[in-house]
């Protein structure tokens, strides 16, 4: 299998030359630190633009829709999700 394409057991190939790559921006307008690649038949790619060799995780459209539905909703918060951590305390979900 080529380097350039990545398998997953359950959602297929994902061909990393074919993708149409994006790479957002930051909030003041510079470059992000991410990309986003959409392929063909729907499956969505991110990597960090830094190191586009390394890690790439993959999503269906159904779990990108959810993903990008969660970060608009503020889910995906960092200071949220820190401050219900320590509400709850050491060892509680």
């Amino acid at each position: 299998m080529s380097e350039q394409i990545r398998e997953h057991l359950l959602k297929g190939r994902f061909d990393i030359d074919a993708a149409r790559w994006v790479q957002p921006d930051s909030d003041d307008g510079t470059p992000g630190e991410l990309e986003i690649g959409f392929a063909a038949d729907g499956l969505v790619a991110m990597r960090r633009a830094d190191a586009p060799g390394g890690t790439i995780l993959i999503y269906t459209p159904e779990e990108w829709e959810a993903f990008v539905g969660g970060v608009r909703d503020g889910e995906l918060d960092l200071s949220v999700l820190v401050e219900d951590a320590q509400r709850a305390g050491p060892g509680q979900e």
